[in-house]
């Protein structure tokens, strides 16, 4: 079989175990990868397009050609949307496989081209784009088709944005027809080559929803659904078709902490046939939660930004529950909090003045009697250190676990003030000491859950996010 391989090329197409990508971006790390190829080369790693050719080395099929199809946008664009452009990535690539150091053997370099996205006048544009993205492909697509009238064309859509996906998806069954062989790349399975109409374009639209919910990126998950439904759910049972955008809604929505739109998500929702038991269920998870629960959401919701690298967000959940916490812990032990209408409201953001007269202690800020002392986290902690001794509570471990959490608090805090990055080494060093490796970061959200653990006297319940994109596997193989 005579053969093209057109491949878009992402952010996560080239890696390299001993270069990682931590702290820079695509277009900087690549170029410098570049520059030290010579060094880094046996450290290289294709996890997308080394696939796709092991998948047809293994079938004996040559390439006349393989087609990279990168972005470079103009100096003019967004600086923050210029460095992840893939032009260096590319060029990374085809270095690669003219070396033969991917599992295919090497492939001369006049028979690897790069197309840069560019709109019709020959300027790059933006790969997000759908529009233009599709028209470059269509153009691009079309006289390469009548060019190798007998080539099967394998188009490999697992890199770059939606908006690539889609377009050579499309373009490329337009072009080439009953030629076309999409390759679907799933992370931690064997491609599978796919042919013929919508049952083409469905399964890597599929992919892409599944690599969304992963990340948690339920917001585009929803928005590619959305935009390619009727492609999406052919061959599938028709209740879960129906089910699967919103699922998507409850969890973008549960992500963000709003539950009452969550559970409205689900509302919307019509019968569930077998899977009614589990929407319930999930429905009642954001019926008023108690303080524990939402406690426990906070946990999840802080491991799940820490695993996908938003420690910016991780950060933001630690103080976040470290407060909550405090709050929680004083509460348990008789304190009563109003709000900014004095009325009496757990979540309020001061000290009733009538229950801390009625304290046999003081507290170092409570300078006017005359008013309600404001509830911030020194408040919270210097409070509950004083209600535990009142109480003779022998239990200064969990004191202290708590301020282990001091210079994460700090690190946040001062993150508002600054225009600075946040790294997982910075992490380590806030939570386990200034000589601290990275990995020590890595222990911060299971002290988290200790934390809660100990202070609510439960197990931490299992993620949810786990569970909704469990549910959502199932949906999206459901077949008719």
């Amino acid at each position: 079989m005579n053969a093209l391989l057109i491949c878009n090329v992402g952010t996560r197409d080239v890696l390299c175990a001993d270069f990682p990508k931590a702290n820079t971006t695509e277009r900087q790390w690549a170029q410098e990868a570049l520059a030290r190829y010579d060094q880094l080369r046996a450290g290289f790693e294709l996890p997308i397009i080394g696939k796709a050719l092991h998948y047809l080395d293994q079938r004996q099929i040559a390439l006349t050609q393989v087609i990279l199809i990168a972005s470079d946008q103009p100096a003019g664009m967004a600086e923050r949307f210029r460095q992840s452009d893939t032009v260096h990535s590319a060029a990374l690539i085809a270095r690669l496989l003219t070396d033969g150091l991917a599992p295919y053997p090497p492939i001369a370099p006049e028979r690897i081209v790069t197309w840069i996205i560019r709109d019709e006048h020959g300027r790059g544009g933006d790969p997000s784009d759908y529009d233009l993205t599709l028209r470059f492909c269509e153009r691009m697509l079309a006289p390469l088709a009548q060019k190798y009238p007998g080539h099967t064309a394998f188009l490999q859509v697992s890199g770059g944005t939606p908006a690539m996906t889609t377009s050579l998806l499309i373009a490329g069954t337009e072009a080439f027809g009953g030629r076309t062989e999409v390759l679907s790349i799933p992370p931690q399975a064997a491609p599978v080559a796919i042919n013929t109409g919508r049952r083409l374009l469905a399964a890597p639209l599929r992919a892409t929803i599944r690599s969304n919910a992963d990340t948690y990126a339920y917001a585009a998950a929803v928005k590619t659904f959305l935009e390619q439904e009727a492609i999406i759910t052919d061959r599938l049972d028709p209740v879960a078709a129906k089910l699967i955008a919103p699922l998507l809604a409850y969890a973008h929505h549960r992500f963000n902490f709003d539950f009452a739109s969550a559970r409205r998500a689900l509302d919307k929702a019509g019968p569930a046939g077998p899977w009614q038991v589990e929407i319930n269920e999930l429905r009642a998870q954001v019926t008023d939660p108690d303080r524990v629960l939402r406690l426990a959401e906070v946990v999840h919701a802080a491991a799940a930004r820490y695993e996908i690298g938003l420690y910016a967000d991780f950060l933001v959940q630690v103080v976040r529950f470290e407060e909550n916490l405090l709050r929680y812990l004083c509460l348990q032990r008789g304190a009563i909090f109003r709000n900014r209408q004095r009325a009496i409201d757990a979540d309020g953001q001061y000290l009733a003045r009538e229950w801390l007269q009625r304290q046999s202690f003081s507290l170092t800020r409570d300078r006017d009697p005359s008013r309600d002392l404001q509830a911030d986290r020194s408040v919270l902690r210097e409070l509950l250190e004083k209600l535990m001794a009142e109480r003779q509570e022998r239990n200064r471990g969990l004191l202290a676990a708590i301020d282990q959490l001091g210079e994460l608090i700090k690190r946040r805090n001062e993150l508002t003030h600054q225009l600075e990055g946040v790294q997982k080494s910075g992490l380590a060093r806030a939570f386990a000491g200034p000589s601290a490796r990275s990995e020590e970061a890595d222990r911060i959200v299971a002290h988290l859950q200790s934390l809660y653990e100990q202070a609510c006297g439960k197990a931490l319940p299992a993620s949810p996010y786990q569970r909704i994109n469990g549910l959502l596997e199932r949906l999206l193989r459901q077949p008719v």
